[in-house]
């Protein structure tokens, strides 16, 4: 490895032999280093490969200001978050990850907490994503003597999701609201709670999912099933009240959000609704 740039002491933007450019660290590793200095291996603590070059950027920016135990500590946390998601994260999450714990491990020792608005909605819609945000918040309890409350767990969590779904954090807000929106809207259209652990029920909010993510990104829906108009038919016959709450849903998503789902997404809500289970007919 070739050194291509010396961020500090400890790390280094270097050159791999396949002209890959990486970020390393390790202790001392940038001591007296220069321009084309050639890196000893066995210095090498950590690696980070980071292919976007904004994102790079912002990475040697942290390394100058963030402590090296808080990098080393949210770069572990994205390799185990990793294996619950082996090929759908953002290599964004190390570095908005990086950036959050160090704010709010500074903002702890400053003796200011938030609370996160979004937490029972994450609960609901993200269960997977806060279990592991819950994972972290111990993880630095136990390596980092630092005592986080659920509402951190929830943040972090978000940060997950952001980097799994590749949206804006901007529209995240908006995005868990709707899909959390969509399960009220339905249970007060039938009057009882869904059994949150059915199958049928998490096939139904993994829908919401994708939908409410489509329309964040202005992809556009499909429209296949509305193109049978026999098959149409059969389905407002047979899911007759199902359908009536899949358009009281489209209602609220229009007029919440100023975005429309079509007779497609109709249809389809209108299955998975009466898949769950309920003797609406």
């Amino acid at each position: 490895m070739k050194v291509i740039k010396v961020i500090n002491n400890n790390n280094l933007c270097v050159l791999d032999d396949k002209g890959k450019e990486q970020i390393v660290s390790g202790k001392g590793i940038g001591f007296g280093k220069k321009y084309g200095d050639t890196v000893d291996p066995l210095q090498i603590q950590k690696t980070y490969l980071i292919t976007d070059s904004e994102l790079q950027k912002k990475m040697i920016t942290m390394l100058r200001e963030i402590p090296s135990e808080y990098m080393v500590f949210a770069n572990d946390m994205v390799e185990h978050i990793k294996k619950e998601y082996p090929s759908n994260i953002n290599e964004s999450l190390l570095v908005t990850l990086s950036d959050h714990i160090a704010f709010a491990i500074e903002r702890k020792k400053g003796g200011i907490e938030f609370t996160n608005p979004l937490l029972d909605s994450i609960k609901e819609s993200y269960p997977q994503e806060l279990s592991l945000g819950e994972y972290c918040v111990e993880q630095m309890r136990e390596r980092l003597g630092i005592s986080m409350t659920k509402d951190e767990a929830g943040f972090i969590a978000m940060h997950i999701i952001n980097a799994r779904l590749d949206i804006k954090m901007s529209d995240l807000y908006d995005i868990t609201k709707m899909i959390n929106g969509c399960v009220e809207i339905a249970e007060y259209f039938y009057q009882q709670k869904f059994d949150k652990n059915s199958v049928f029920y998490q096939r139904f909010l993994t829908h919401l999912k994708y939908l409410a993510q489509r329309l964040y990104q202005d992809k556009p829906l499909p429209k296949n099933l509305s193109d049978d108009d026999v098959f149409v038919a059969m389905i407002k016959k047979i899911c007759n009240k199902h359908y009536k709450c899949a358009l009281c849903i489209q209602e609220y998503i229009l007029k919440t959000y100023k975005k429309d789902i079509n007779e497609d997404e109709l249809i389809t809500l209108a299955i998975h609704l009466k898949k769950i289970g309920i003797n609406a007919d």
